[in-house]
């Protein structure tokens, strides 16, 4: 292909761009301007919605442009599967997920949420081990699906720009599972995808960081957490939490000066009948499944955000006050 010939075929294609993405910025932005007009607090909401969802459609189309001059770099981590799935309304077996697998849990987060919108479908997951043979570490296998394949080929998601049909979403899901040493492949609206990852254990897990958390008004002052964790930068993480908010955190039933704390918090369920006491409200923040939930309060999967543990934690306390006898009516809890 001569110079001019590739000159023009480039102009063909920048102007076919800007072309959709014409449409694709006006349109919605069209809509706001429409229903800005009213003062309906329905609306408002609704523009809202309109703009951010115009919003990420602009972020992922950055992205993809980034993704096409260089390769998504991975930050992998060992990460907790449960929490992972339970945060993205996966349907899986839970008796088939392993603890933690080594992988970037932010990225594949983002592709998740991009393929449950794009399929406008349930995301499922099916877990297999990769055999022995194939690795020198122990391998599993994960395949994400969503939506009813058509009655078609499975294709390949295209990751280029240089397109008529452009959805930035699904074309930045594609970078990152090919990052991921998968592909995304499409059957109408169906989408599916497998990656492998190494399995990993708790000991080498580090729970998030708690930049940005604003600590709420102290509603636990005067009450005590007995929390029975047995990994320490786990045990921080959630010591640091319960103390923003007011509890005294103790670890051990000895530390307790034969007094019932309000809230137990245990990562199993064994230390969660070493550590009942007083029929205080007992609340699992579990590693995997644990066989009987109904034995507990509460149950969340680690590493729970703080926010999440917080709300559990006030809910279970107030449910706890409120049925001591003379307690007030439950519009009088704090």
């Amino acid at each position: 292909m001569s110079t001019d010939e590739l000159a023009v075929l480039l102009a063909r294609h920048r102007a076919r761009l800007l072309t959709r993405l014409n449409h694709d910025l006006r349109t919605p932005l069209a809509r706001i301007a429409d229903r800005a007009r009213s003062n309906d607090l329905a609306t408002q909401a609704e523009i809202a919605g309109i703009a951010l969802r115009q919003l990420a459609w602009i972020g992922d189309l950055q992205a993809c442009a980034r993704c096409e001059v260089a390769t998504p770099e991975l930050a992998l981590a060992p990460a907790y599967l449960h929490a992972l799935v339970h945060a993205h309304a996966v349907h899986h077996d839970p008796a088939a997920l392993p603890a933690l697998a080594v992988l970037d849990a932010r990225h594949l987060g983002q592709v998740l949420d991009r393929l449950a919108d794009h399929a406008q479908a349930p995301l499922v997951l099916q877990v297999t081990d990769v055999p022995a043979a194939a690795s020198a570490i122990d391998m599993v296998a994960l395949a994400f699906s969503a939506g009813t394949p058509a009655d078609a080929p499975w294709q390949d998601v295209a990751t280029t720009l240089d397109r008529d049909d452009i959805h930035p979403g699904l074309m930045l899901a594609a970078h990152l599972v090919r990052a991921m040493g998968g592909t995304l492949q499409s059957c109408g609206t169906a989408l599916r995808f497998t990656m492998q990852a190494a399995l990993a254990t708790e000991d080498q897990a580090m729970p998030p960081a708690l930049f940005g958390f604003e600590a709420p008004p102290p509603f636990g002052d005067g009450h005590t957490v007995l929390l029975r964790e047995p990994h320490d930068a786990m045990r921080e993480y959630l010591t640091e939490i319960f103390d923003s908010a007011g509890f005294t955190v103790c670890y051990a039933a000895a530390d307790l000066a034969g007094a019932a704390p309000a809230l137990v918090l245990c990562a199993e369920e064994e230390e969660a009948e070493q550590a009942a006491h007083g029929g205080a409200p007992r609340l699992l923040h579990a590693l995997l499944p644990p066989p009987d939930p109904a034995a507990f309060d509460a149950v969340l999967y680690k590493p729970a955000p703080a926010q999440q543990l917080l709300a559990v934690a006030r809910r279970l306390l107030e449910d706890s006050l409120a049925s001591l006898p003379g307690a007030a009516p439950a519009d009088g809890h704090r």
